[in-house]
């Protein structure tokens, strides 16, 4: 089996000793490709720079919601010139999050809107970062770019958003959360959700898989998160890598992702 994990965060601090074994020990899992997500102006430096390094690892650039108070014209610039030299293969994570409430909501959505209209000048899918009571605000803003295909990382969200996501063509990430004990619901929601709108994530070093007892999250527990998918919709493991990775390819579109072989 051959997996992709589309949300990682490998230029983290939790892997600067060790990262190269971090990456083997992942392919050994089956893990062939590696999105890591470049969410502020020093990240995008260290992201790009393990892009340098490592060719299985692709990358998303963005401004995360916690980091908005950053977003200005100069960092606006800067990011889309990095798009625009670069080519990640996609913006993000960008969003809302009135969990942490470390910036003010008017902040995170100015950044938020006009990561979505980076995406559609790029022609790239966004990566929405979303936690709190902020889904109502995320589906009203997203109302105003119907065009641009989005990623709902670490999807968490109701039936309402699952139903939008599905029936608009988006993406469901699905990590670690899915498989804690306290998100029964969250399994009840994702329940119903086709296959072929799934997408694997870690969100490395966080959000660590039920089971797992390292408390540092790595994408070698992509198996774990498609095994507990799997039991969840009542399919076989296989299935779940195979529809999985092609999602992820047909999504996050690159010459990269096109020389990867079909698990299937």
């Amino acid at each position: 089996m051959e997996f992709v994990d589309t949300h990682c965060h490998l230029d983290d601090d939790a892997f600067a000793v060790d990262l190269a074994q971090v990456l083997e020990n992942a392919r050994s899992a089956g893990i062939r490709r590696f999105i890591n997500i470049g969410y502020e102006p020093e990240s995008w430096a260290r992201t790009l720079e393990l892009a340098e390094r490592y060719p299985d690892i692709d990358y998303a650039l963005g401004m995360h919601p916690n980091s908005a108070d950053r977003w200005n014209v100069d960092t606006a610039n800067e990011l889309a010139d990095l798009i625009e030299r670069h080519g990640p293969v996609a913006i993000g994570e960008t969003g809302l999050d009135d969990f942490r409430e470390w910036v003010d909501r008017a902040s995170q959505l100015a950044a938020f809107r006009d990561q979505l209209e980076l995406g559609r000048r790029f022609g790239l899918p966004v990566v929405i970062h979303m936690r709190g009571d902020v889904e109502e605000k995320i589906l009203s803003t997203l109302s105003s770019f119907p065009d641009v295909r989005i990623v709902f990382h670490s999807f968490d969200g109701s039936p309402e958003l699952r139903d939008f996501a599905v029936a608009n063509g988006h993406a469901i990430g699905v990590g670690g959360l899915m498989t804690k004990v306290a998100s029964r619901a969250l399994r009840e929601t994702l329940r119903s959700v086709p296959l072929e709108s799934i997408v694997l994530e870690t969100d490395s070093p966080y959000l660590v898989p039920r089971g797992i007892k390292n408390r540092r999250n790595t994408p070698a527990n992509i198996p774990p998160i498609a095994r507990a998918l799997a039991e969840l919709l009542e399919i076989p493991v296989e299935q779940v890598a195979a529809q999985t990775s092609a999602n992820a390819r047909r999504v996050f579109t690159s010459a990269q992702f096109a020389a990867v072989g079909d698990p299937s």
